[in-house]
């Protein structure tokens, strides 16, 4: 059974991420890509939205603020997170992946 992770960029974070296949990655943050391997996807950069009470979805305009990532394979991978105001200051952090069986 695949577990949900969640990652905040202002907590230090170790040297290497371990991951099982399955495993779901939710990173507090503005943007990212897979910049190297296969064993991780990037599932999308999204921004938070509610249900509104005729069960439409709400969403606020701005920035996105999540990045979802799947271990899909075993294996090693890294993945660029960025970080702050995607229209002006912004920091990336390269994180090493292993995803294990």
């Amino acid at each position: 059974m695949g577990r949900y992770i969640d990652i905040r960029l202002d907590e230090e974070l170790p040297s290497e991420l371990v991951l099982a296949v399955g495993d779901v990655v939710r990173f507090s943050a503005s943007g990212g890509r897979v910049s190297s391997g296969t064993a991780v996807e990037l599932l999308g950069i999204l921004i938070e939205g509610v249900i509104g009470r005729d069960g439409s979805v709400l969403a606020p305009l701005g920035a996105p603020s999540t990045v979802l990532l799947r271990a899909r394979a075993a294996g090693p991978a890294v993945v660029d997170v960025v970080s702050g105001d995607p229209y002006g200051s912004t920091v990336t952090r390269s994180i090493v992946v292993q995803v294990k069986p």
